[in-house]
């Protein structure tokens, strides 16, 4: 860029410039992202602030969670299908190619398994018993094991979840 100045007695003095335009700072939000759980939906919005215009976000770096995606609008989303922590890099680019980015880490963890029946019935020594345990989660298929304590003599807990057998001690 050339400027020249002339001043009323038709004298000129001129300057070259360099004008350099730079990208506005782009800030993508949250600062953070809240933990996942296995088969449970997830959704995010991802915001972008200054640029030009509504920015396109895309994955730069990194991976997402098995079964997560990110729109072009931001939205970070799906059900995640595995536990574990997954690490990743947000990019949103504006109307003018200028971009802003942001690391993440989005930890995807089990979901609460509750057991049922809440309790148990009552058993008699020589007398048969059956009781059939399930898992209630959004997940499904379970295989049940005895993880502290003892169960009564004669009686055993299958994989699929049955106690059953006849005790042989009060």
């Amino acid at each position: 860029l050339m400027v020249t100045a002339t001043d009323a007695n038709g004298c000129t003095g001129s300057r070259v410039y360099t004008l350099v335009i730079n990208c506005p700072t782009i800030t993508v939000s949250p600062a953070t992202l809240a933990n996942g759980a296995v088969g449970v939906a997830f959704s995010q919005p991802l915001t972008q602030t200054g640029g030009a215009g509504t920015a396109a976000f895309s994955v730069s770096g990194g991976t997402l969670p098995a079964g997560v995606t990110l729109s072009a609008a931001g939205l970070l989303s799906g059900t995640p299908t595995a536990p574990g922590t997954s690490s990743f890099t947000i990019r949103a680019t504006d109307q003018n190619n200028c971009t802003g980015e942001r690391a993440y880490t989005l930890a995807v963890v089990c979901p609460a398994i509750t057991i049922n029946p809440s309790s148990l019935p009552n058993g008699a020594v020589g007398a048969a018993y059956s009781q059939t345990l399930a898992g209630a989660s959004l997940t499904g298929g379970y295989t049940f094991l005895v993880t502290g304590g003892a169960l009564p003599p004669g009686l055993s807990l299958s994989s699929g979840g049955v106690l059953s057998g006849t005790p042989t001690a009060v």
